[in-house]
C-alpha cells in the first residue's frame, strides 16, 4: 500500500498508508516510526539487489566491464527512484535494517573499486563515485533519454586514458 500511495504521488504519511490499507494507524507505526522510516523500508530491496549485483560482477574477468555493469543498473534504479538515491546519500537513516543494508552495500561496491582502481584516475574513491552516481541519477530524471550519455561521459571521466 505505501508503494501505491507513494507512486500516485500523494504524500508519504502514515496515515494515508493506514486508510489505503483500512488499518488503523497504530498498526503501521507499529512497524514504521515516521514516514522516513516507511521510506526507507520502501526502498531496502534496492540496496538487496545492488549489493547481490555487486557480489555476482566481481566475479567477472574483467573488473571495469564489472564496474560498467554495476554502475549502469544503480544508474537505472537511481534515475527511477529519487527515494532511493536520496537514502543512499542520507547523512543519517532511522531504520538500523536499512543502515545496515547501505553499509554492505557500500563495503561491495568498494570491493569492486578497488578491484578496479588500476583503472581508475587516481583519487576517487568508491563513496565518490556512488555520490557522482547518484548526480548523474538526478540528472536521468530530468532529461531520461540522455541516462546512457551521462553515465559513458562520467565513466570516460573515471577511467585512466589507457582504458
Amino acid at each position: 500500500m505505501a508503494r501505491e500511495v507513494r507512486d500516485s504521488g500523494e504524500p508519504l504519511q502514515l496515515n494515508a498508508v493506514a486508510h489505503r490499507a483500512n488499518v488503523g494507524v497504530g498498526t503501521v507505526y507499529r512497524h514504521f516510526a515516521s514516514a522516513q522510516a516507511l521510506r526507507e523500508g520502501l526502498v531496502e530491496h534496492q540496496f538487496a539487489d545492488l549489493i547481490a549485483l555487486a557480489a555476482r560482477v566481481t566475479r567477472l574477468r574483467d573488473p571495469v566491464a564489472a564496474l560498467r555493469e554495476f554502475m549502469a543498473h544503480a544508474l537505472a534504479l537511481y534515475a527511477a527512484d529519487e527515494a532511493f538515491a536520496t537514502i543512499t546519500t542520507a547523512p543519517t537513516l532511522e531504520r538500523s535494517e536499512t543502515a545496515a543494508l547501505r553499509d554492505e552495500l557500500a563495503a561491495a561496491f568498494d570491493r569492486l573499486v578497488q578491484s578496479s582502481a588500476g583503472s581508475l584516475r587516481p583519487g576517487l574513491d568508491a563513496t565518490d563515485l556512488l555520490l557522482l552516481l547518484c548526480g548523474i541519477g538526478y540528472s536521468a530524471r530530468m532529461r531520461p533519454d540522455k541516462a546512457t550519455d551521462y553515465l559513458r561521459a562520467m565513466l570516460d571521466g573515471i577511467l585512466a586514458d589507457d582504458e
